[in-house]
């Protein structure tokens, strides 16, 4: 029987927004809460599991794990792929879904999709496509994350998404939910504005379950209350691993020799 984990990536180190993870959304519900408590929608998921690492700068993190009545593996503070890795070996999984602290409106309801997705087809790595910055979890193959970790240096792993999302390499899919392109909007949490328009969003919604509200429904609300900072600002420079700097045009070139090699399935 397939076995599917949920990798929460957390760590309260965060520098432009400091302990963001902790702050509160919604009725008590912190960034963490609201991203574990819409999770546990998802049918095809077996375990949530808080990634987090070993450093004492992240022990409070095992209060949200209580908190929420999930699991928390502790590891490595820089490789990420490593704490995943563990994870998918602790708990004999097939496959991993990344999400990460700073993406609070993960959009939980088209994970079971995706899952299924990416085992119908046998795929390697699959995510949604045309969406907000920071709405999209991953779905990894466990076998295509241990071949990733074996041929990548693991002090990098923050770019893990530019070595999965490789058609090159592994067998990728793209979810797009909307006829429009959205990919120009982001949702991710990075900055004291970013907080301030997530706050914004989830008060204005005139969705009853503010807990679980959907992507469809948060752009519905950003669009009808002209919600500020939702447009990426497309400037400046791309950082990618090694140090390498490469500009904005070069960056949406390269995702979109990315996504033209991929397999897309429209909903």
């Amino acid at each position: 029987m397939t076995k599917v984990v949920a990798c929460v990536i957390a760590r309260t180190v965060s520098k432009r927004l400091p302990k963001k993870v902790f702050k509160e959304v919604y009725e008590q519900h912190n960034m963490l809460d609201y991203i574990i408590n819409r999770l546990k929608n998802c049918s095809k998921i077996d375990e949530i599991v808080l990634c987090t690492s070993s450093d004492s700068s992240d022990d409070e993190l095992e209060l949200t794990a209580i908190k929420n009545d999930v699991s928390i593996y502790r590891g490595s503070k820089s490789k990420v792929i490593e704490r995943m890795i563990k994870v998918g070996q602790n708990y004999y999984a097939d496959y991993l879904i990344r999400v990460t602290g700073d993406n609070v409106f993960t959009s939980y309801e088209y994970i079971d999709t995706q899952l299924e997705i990416i085992e119908n087809n046998k795929l390697d790595y699959v995510r949604l496509h045309n969406v907000p910055i920071g709405t999209s979890a991953e779905i990894i193959s466990f076998s295509a994350l241990l071949d990733c970790y074996e041929n990548m240096d693991p002090s990098i792993s923050e770019y893990l998404m530019l070595y999965m999302f490789n058609p090159q390499r592994y067998k990728c899919g793209l979810v797009v939910p909307f006829n429009e392109d959205y990919s120009n909007y982001t949702l991710t949490v990075d900055t004291q504005n970013d907080y301030n328009r997530t706050l914004e969003i989830i008060d204005k919604s005139n969705v009853l379950d503010k807990l679980n509200i959907e992507l469809k429904q948060l752009l519905m609300t950003a669009k009808k209350n002209n919600i500020r900072h939702l447009i990426y600002d497309a400037k400046g420079e791309v950082k990618y691993p090694y140090g390498k700097v490469i500009s904005f045009e070069e960056y949406k070139l390269d995702m979109k020799n990315r996504i033209d090699n991929s397999f897309k399935f429209f909903l």
